[in-house]
């Protein structure tokens, strides 16, 4: 039997070149690591048995900071966690007993915003601030009843063409031929039940290629990394659409779990 690659989702920062990397695989275990996108580097933080739910998180501007929603097996064991970046131990945490809403985002400015909830009354850690209860739409998944993962990519330089929610088409221009367009894929295999999907789109001619493996992309610096086959790759795009100058930036597929703790002490009972 093939052995399915683990899935990646990124989450660039939107005030520094680092990125949050939520590396799933086998089922049901998750680890966090905080990427440098312009060294390479790979700073690993923690695994959690269970699933994080990758819409409703978020890296602060200054790559210092996250907010995850996340559950065990038992989805009546859910919560919310704000951390330092990219350890999952939580600085403050939100329980609940559903999955419906959590997590939350940061605004431009670095503000911790909950979403489904109102901001934090207890004073927040490493001088973090609340954002306004409105910064951001509330969603129940990051999509029904909200645009919430629309808005949160729109900070990161994508324009959304059409749609809302499920329905969202979003662009990013990456050269003068072409742009990178995201969409939201539903019940793909070996994909998580919500997942996004990539296409390269050509400026001036009918011309889009689909790319079924991407599970994010996004330009950089000259080039384009994106996440394929449990690895973060970079490369270039020819004119016909074809890749080239291609190299793997960070190959996670030999990654297994191992139990690891954060170098602060945080919350506790979590």
């Amino acid at each position: 039997m093939t052995q399915v690659p683990p899935r990646l989702h990124v989450i660039p920062a939107t005030g520094c070149d680092k990125a949050l990397v939520l590396r799933r695989g086998p089922k049901n275990k998750v680890a966090s690591l905080l990427w440098d996108r312009t060294t390479g580097d790979c700073q690993m933080g923690q695994w959690v048995i269970g699933r994080i739910y990758e819409h409703r998180s978020d890296l602060s501007p200054d790559g210092r900071h996250m907010i995850v929603f996340a559950r065990r097996t038992d989805a009546r064991n859910a919560w919310t966690a704000l951390s330092r970046a990219p350890w999952l131990h939580a600085l403050q945490f939100y329980a609940q007993e559903h999955t419906w809403h959590g997590g939350g985002a940061f605004d431009a400015e670095g503000r911790v915003w909950l979403n489904g909830a109102q901001p934090a009354g207890a004073p927040m850690p490493d001088g973090l601030k609340p954002a306004d209860v409105s910064a951001f739409p509330h969603a129940t998944d990051g999509f029904h009843m909200g645009n919430l993962y629309a808005e949160k990519m729109k900070l990161r330089g994508w324009s959304l063409r059409s749609g809302e929610r499920y329905d969202i088409v979003m662009t990013k221009p990456f050269d003068q031929h072409w742009h990178v367009e995201l969409t939201i894929k539903l019940g793909e295999k070996n994909r998580s039940l919500v997942s996004d999907g990539f296409a390269l789109v050509h400026k001036g001619q009918d011309m889009r290629i689909e790319k079924p493996d991407w599970e994010w992309a996004d330009p950089f610096s000259g080039s384009l990394q994106y996440a394929a086959n449990g690895a973060l790759h970079s490369a270039s795009v020819s004119s016909n659409g074809n890749l080239k100058n291609q190299r793997i930036i960070k190959d996670f597929n030999e990654m297994v779990f191992e139990p690891l703790k954060a170098p602060y002490q945080g919350v506790t009972d979590q």
